[in-house]
């Protein structure tokens, strides 16, 4: 123990350099928590051979940051090279007529120059896939990222421009990532040796939807980032809204293990709903006392994510879920209605 203890210590009294190496890559399946806002307590202080504890930090809901390579994603031909990584965000956004599916942001590790960058957009529009891209692309991490780094970079984005797809959006603008600090971090997922960085996002956004006139904002946004060499996400990071020299965080999120879900209330008055029949085979229906709409998300006993859809109130029963291409095994499903929750638990024979 004492030598692992002097190991460590020794090992922390100079920055670490990280790479595209410690990026995501393809099939890697990141898990992180949420923690409260009013658990983060001071995380603006920064040096050299610091020490930053957020030992408090109260884990409020966990989700998972899962990176495919690009050709197994539905944008696999617009998407090309065995650096190019897909992470799906969404199974929906919008509302019609403004509705897409199947949200996919798409990274590449570049090599010249060497970063880590935001490459794409892809996006479902009426069973189509439609690619969107960064004419400039946007450079998150510039490798050798060591302490200390300054770096400016621009990018400008903008989705398809065409009479079939209702909405544009486009965004340029420029990035300031500052490495103002090193050494260990510690939050309840353990303690690991980082890098600290700051980036904030200076952009100016357009929406134009067909038959109606632009719509332009500023979106300054700050994200504070503690990153280590195995955590390829970062081990923890605090970000929001950046305006007026003022920062207003709304997220904060840290690399973390499979965990219960601490700090969610289960509600009662989600109490009347049940999924049937249990164990099921290739159905799985959902029954309720009220009459209302739920959604519902599929888990697997790891915590991954593997369904997610909304079900809606028919003759005192709700719409089912197909379960036909899950394997054999237990499974969670969280049910969600009017801002209740509640978790049961499934067999899939």
């Amino acid at each position: 123990m004492l030598v692992a203890m002097t190991f460590f210590c020794a090992s922390a009294q100079s920055p670490i350099t990280l790479g595209n190496s410690n990026m995501p890559s393809g099939g890697d399946t990141l898990r992180y928590s949420n923690a409260k806002l009013n658990s983060i307590g001071s995380f603006t202080q920064t040096g050299a051979s610091f020490s930053w504890n957020f030992s408090t930090l109260i884990p409020s809901g966990q989700g998972i940051r899962n990176f495919k390579v690009a050709f197994q994603t539905p944008y696999a031909f617009f998407f090309f090279g065995a650096n190019e990584y897909g992470e799906k965000i969404a199974d929906t956004i919008g509302q019609n007529p403004f509705y897409f599916t199947n949200y996919y942001n798409f990274y590449k590790k570049q090599i010249s120059p060497n970063a880590y960058v935001a490459d794409g957009v892809g996006l479902t529009y009426n069973s189509f896939p439609v690619p969107n891209y960064y004419s400039d692309k946007d450079e998150l991490y510039n490798f050798p990222m060591s302490y200390p780094k300054y770096d400016s970079t621009t990018f400008r984005f903008s989705t398809i421009t065409n009479t079939q797809v209702p909405v544009r959006y486009s965004k340029t603008g420029y990035r300031v990532t500052v490495v103002d600090g090193w050494g260990t971090v510690t939050t309840p997922y353990g303690t690991a040796n980082c890098l600290r960085l700051v980036t904030t996002q200076y952009s100016k956004d357009t929406v134009k939807a067909n038959g109606f006139p632009a719509i332009g904002f500023l979106n300054y946004q700050r994200s504070y980032q503690w990153m280590t060499l195995n955590s390829k996400i970062p081990y923890l990071e605090i970000s929001g809204a950046y305006n007026n020299g003022n920062f207003a965080p709304n997220q904060a999120r840290y690399r973390d293990s499979v965990r219960t879900f601490v700090g969610i209330k289960e509600y009662t008055d989600l109490s009347g709903v049940s999924v049937f029949p249990n164990p099921a085979t290739d159905k799985l229906f959902f029954s309720s006392e009220n009459q209302n709409t739920i959604n519902f998300e599929m888990y697997d006993m790891n915590g991954k994510r593997i369904k997610s859809a909304a079900a809606i109130y028919v003759n005192n029963t709700l719409s089912y879920a197909n379960i036909s291409d899950l394997k054999a095994g237990v499974y969670m499903i969280k049910i969600m209605s009017g801002g209740s929750m509640r978790h049961l638990k499934f067999i899939k024979e």
